[in-house]
């Protein structure tokens, strides 16, 4: 099979990886790279604790796949920067691994990068702009403050940053809002080796008493009731973006066909997090991404590009 290449970053088994959040350390990583490349992370500068009690709903995969949504407030627990760095450069692995970071203001963004495109086991580096829980200096979630990410990649462009750069947003109802950040990112295609990732989860939401323990049930809503505003999400980006920018869409993927769907709205590749959380471990992903009947399109897709 020819390999897809997508922001910088040579695919081997065909335009699909596994999404920040299904791998927050290093055994779930070394798990799942086993058969597809992987999002590790978001890691931050300190290490996190994250939140205790239920902080994911429902339980199973396929519970997950009927309700057709899930919930999860974890708020990053990871080992933080430097830990998972000495980690990550002693690991051997045919599939790609992208480092995802998160910051709390934009030295720590800045450290991120610096630190992670030391590593030659590292592929990309992914910029979580989306999460909520990482606001600090910046009181907006980053995706919602242009002047933020207008920064950060000032910074980097200095820093002559030679390793792809991946820039994750969350979902922008305002479509002004979406076109404001692709020209951001337009004026600095020519400096650094940007992709954008699109998009995260959607923030706040809600599902009753009991679901959800910390922040009184708010949490992060993603899987199948993600996938028109992702796709929206796609599509808008491409067509305001610079063809030097690749565009990776994420969320509501759990078959082979949703792949294609995302490849047609302008994506070149995607990235799939809920059904390997769900799905608990790469047998059962593998199984459900590559059912022959719900992933008919896909399968013919990959052997045409074999």
């Amino acid at each position: 099979m020819q390999p897809w290449k997508v922001g910088g970053v040579l695919l081997p088994f065909g335009p699909y990886m596994i999404g920040a959040g299904a791998c927050k350390t290093l055994a779930q990583t070394v798990r799942w790279l086993k058969i597809a490349p992987v999002v590790s992370g978001s890691y931050t500068f300190k290490r996190r604790g994250g939140h205790a009690g239920k902080v994911s709903h429902p339980e199973t995969l396929e519970e997950f796949l009927a309700l057709g949504f899930g919930l999860n407030n974890y708020s990053m627990p990871n080992v933080g920067y430097e830990a998972i760095a000495g980690d990550s450069a002693q690991l051997q692995s045919e599939q790609p691994l992208i480092a995802s970071i998160a910051g709390f203001c934009v030295e720590e963004y800045v450290t991120g990068v610096e630190l992670f495109s030391k590593l030659e086991t590292v592929s990309a580096i992914e910029l979580n702009f989306g999460c909520p829980n990482t606001q600090g200096d910046h009181p907006d979630i980053i995706s919602f403050n242009p002047e933020v990410v207008k920064v950060i990649l000032f910074e980097l462009s200095k820093r002559f940053i030679e390793v792809p750069i991946w820039l994750k947003f969350s979902p922008y109802s305002n479509p002004a809002e979406l076109k404001r950040m692709a020209e951001i990112v337009n004026g600095f295609a020519d400096l650094l080796n940007l992709t954008v990732v699109t998009c995260n989860t959607f923030p706040m939401a809600y599902d009753g008493e009991g679901k959800i323990d910390p922040q009184d049930g708010f949490a992060g809503l993603s899987g199948p009731v993600m996938k028109r505003i992702a796709l929206g999400q796609v599509k808008q980006f491409r067509g305001h973006l610079s063809s030097a920018v690749d565009v990776i869409g994420v969320g509501g993927i759990t078959t082979g066909n949703d792949i294609v769907d995302f490849l047609n709205a302008g994506a070149t590749a995607v990235q799939i997090t809920s059904l390997a959380y769900w799905a608990g471990d790469p047998k059962s992903f593998q199984e459900r991404l590559l059912d022959e009947e719900t992933g008919s399109r896909f399968l013919k897709l990959l052997e045409s590009n074999t």
